[in-house]
This record gives C-alpha cells, structure tokens and sequence, in this order.
C-alpha cells in the first residue's frame, strides 16, 4: 500500500513578499528530460485536467516527446505502454476515516469522472456511458456507442439532461435523459470531441479536435463556432465569456477569452512556450488560473494580462481548484501545492509517491485527489496535513464529491464511492 511520506506536508511560505514568484525558471525540457522526477512508467492516466478519463494519455505522451525533441523511435519515460499491458486487480486498502461505500465494474478500462446530480451517478467507461444510484451504486441504465473504438467522453449533467461527446471522426454529441436514459438529439461537431462539455444558460460549449462548438442545449441546433485549431481541455464559462486553452497554430495558441453569444475573441494570453496540455482554465475573483507546461499562470479576467506565475518542476496538466485565498494544483513532480491566490507564493506542498496529473475538488475543508501511485488522498486544505487515503489497484483519477461522498474512477475501470469525514475543526481560511 502506498501512503503519504509518514502522513506528513511540506511547508513552504507563509506570505512571503510580493512579485518573488515571477523570476523566470528553466522549463524541464531546457534541463534536460533526464532532470525530472521519475514519473511511473506502465500504463496510461485517468481524469487528466480536461478530464476525459485516460483515453487521451497516449496523445498527451507523444505530444510532450515532440516537446522534448524526440524522434519517433526515441525511449522515454513519459511514454506509455501498449494497450496489452497487464493489470492487477483491484486489491483495495482503506487508510484513515476513508470508507468504501460501494464499487461498479463494468468490465470496461479507463473510468471517466463522474457526474454526479439529483441522485444519479453518470460516468464514462470505453465506448459505454453509465447511470447510476448514487447511494447504491447499481446500474439504471446505460448506452454504448458504436464501435468497441469510438470512445465515449466524461459528460455533464445540467436540468435532468446528460450531454457528453465521444471520440468518433464526426465528432458525435449526445443530449440523453439522465433519468430514463431517452436521447434527445445527437449531432456531429465534425471532428472528435476532446473533453466534456460545460453546459451553462441553455448553450452546451463542446471542445473538439478542430474548434469549439456552441450549441443550443434543447435541440443541439448550433450556434456559433470556433474553428481550425484543437480546443485542449474543457471550456469554462463565468460572467458571459467562455475561457478556452486552445493548441495548434504558433498564432493561436493559449488561452483565449471569448464572448459566450458570439465566439468573438476578446482576448488571448500566451507564455510563449505552451504545450498542447490538458489543464481546463478556473475562473475566480476577477481572475483565470490555468497551467502552462510547468507552471501555473494568474491572469486578469477583463484584460487577459498576467497577474503571476508559479513554477513547479515537472508538468502540470490538473485543472486547478479555487476556494478564497488559495489555489491547488497537482503537478508531475510528485506533489500538490496550495498557492496564494493573490501573489502565487506556495502556502504548502504535499508529497506523493507518483505524479499528480488529475484534478483536485474541494469540499467541507478538505482537498481530495487522485494520483498515479494508485492512490486517492484527502488532505486537510487549510494546512495541507495528511486527512486520510484510499488505495486501488490502478491509477486513480480526478474525483467528484456530492453529499460529503467521493466518487472517483481508476485506469482498470471501476468507480468507487467512498465517505471521507470533514475535519474536526472549521478551515475558515480555505473556505
């Protein structure tokens, strides 16, 4: 079983001075890729940043190897195995107050994150998509797209409605009644859709391999899109504007900001080295947080100027979590930091036995992620002091927690539920 280094964190800073954090830092592939930690190297991840599961892992590895500058047939740690490598069960131990409540194993690799709404479970697995009871963990229905290949992406649950899209060359999405399992439209984007969608005020906003696409969430009748570059991650949109890390082109690389009605671009803001990562952008305070390669980038939410960076010594590809003063964040080099919100100075950084590439979720004080060294940890988010551990056989992805319950998915596709208390006292300060 692997644990928290004696169930200890690693101070960092407390508020240290202004603007320190900004000094630039060699990026992993300017030192060598021989200088970064040792990131595991059998199979691929689940609940990367955009949080698709771990269908997109061999894409991410052969995109970080052209990074590093290395021939197709080049050796390297980041990359991952053949989809015949051979895993163990599920061999679970429990550690501290962390409960399994119940398990579902449909057979199936590679467990998305779930959705979790109105007492319903919905999560991805291969080519099926899955509804569940969320206190019992059995099967209401479920939907299999066509083709054992075609695989089906996280999804979202907004008004009753489940909407996901799968990895077909059409790019294929769906709108399916999360009670009865009834489809209510299914249109093609064009090309495969890269993440699951963000659903807000009746427009879906769905990434894909070419663009992004608008569309109406009743009929799936489209209204506007983005078109020509891959949209890296899910969308996110606050206060009428749709925040997006898009790829490709040198010209149209970064996040961009654009207006929620139109598709018009208001702005854009790049570092000048981005990597074709998975990290979805978080909107908080006036600001965007998004990760870039190895660093954490604070951008001015009206304007798209850079606020601060943080620097970590490895890749970050998790979706931050915002919640007051402080921002989390994984990273692969083994730990989860706890940054200012307001300079980008660490407050704390925990330690693991593997790389960080899911994303965390807040919740009653408590900070909960999955980690490549099989592991779910839930640490105090206010201190960053170990809280507990759930340790599967498999690499363990991003969760999501609803009604003080933890649901998250592995890389040997089961889901588990799990009860994890809230600390004894109030964690004012990250709440």
């Amino acid at each position: 079983m692997i644990v928290p280094r004696g169930g200890t964190f690693v101070a960092v800073k407390s508020r240290p001075g202004r603007g320190s954090c900004r000094h630039a830092r060699p990026s992993p592939a300017a030192r060598g890729a021989g200088s970064c930690p040792p990131v595991a190297a059998t199979g691929v991840t689940v609940g990367l940043g955009r949080e698709n599961g771990v269908h997109e892992m061999k894409a991410l590895g052969r995109r970080l190897r052209r990074g590093l500058g290395l021939g197709p047939g080049a050796p390297t740690a980041l990359e991952p195995p053949s989809d015949g490598v051979q895993v163990s069960g599920p061999n679970i131990v429990s550690a501290g107050p962390a409960r399994q409540l119940w398990v579902f194993s449909p057979g199936r690799r590679n467990m998305s994150t779930p959705a979790v709404a109105d007492g319903g479970v919905h999560v991805s697995s291969g080519s099926g998509l899955y509804a569940l009871d969320a206190a019992t963990g059995q099967e209401r229905w479920r939907f299999v797209t066509s083709g054992d290949r075609i695989k089906a992406l996280a999804p979202t649950v907004a008004d009753g409605v489940v909407y996901f899209g799968t990895g077909h060359a059409d790019g294929l999405a769906y709108a399916m009644d999360a009670l009865t399992g009834r489809q209510i439209w299914q249109v093609a984007t064009g090309a495969p859709v890269t993440s699951r969608p963000a659903v807000v005020d009746g427009v879906v906003y769905l990434s894909s391999e070419q663009g992004l696409s608008a569309l109406d969430a009743a009929t799936g009748e489209r209204r506007w899109v983005l078109a020509g570059n891959p949209v890296l991650g899910s969308p996110t949109v606050a206060a009428g504007v749709v925040y997006v890390h898009i790829g490709g082109s040198k010209e149209d690389k970064g996040v961009h900001a654009l207006d929620a009605a139109t598709g018009e671009r208001r702005w854009r803001f790049t570092t000048g080295r981005e990597w074709n990562e998975a990290s979805t952008p978080a909107v908080a305070d006036g600001s965007v947080y998004v990760t870039s390669h190895s660093s954490l980038h604070a951008v001015d939410a009206l304007s798209g100027r850079e606020r601060w960076a943080f620097y970590a010594d490895h890749y970050m590809t998790s979706t931050p979590a915002v919640r007051g003063d402080r921002v989390y964040v994984g990273s692969w080099d083994h730990h989860l930091y706890a940054v200012d919100a307001d300079i980008g100075e660490p407050y704390w950084k925990f330690p693991t036995e593997g790389a960080v590439a899911s994303s965390p979720v807040l919740a009653d004080g408590l900070v909960h992620f999955g980690c490549w060294d099989n592991t779910l940890y839930t640490v105090d988010a206010a201190t960053g002091a170990s809280h507990a551990t759930f340790t599967a056989g498999d690499w363990v992805g991003s969760p999501t927690v609803a009604d003080g319950v933890v649901y998250v998915g592995t890389r040997d596709g089961h889901l588990y539920a799990l009860r994890s208390s809230a600390p004894e006292q109030s964690r004012d300060a990250a709440n």
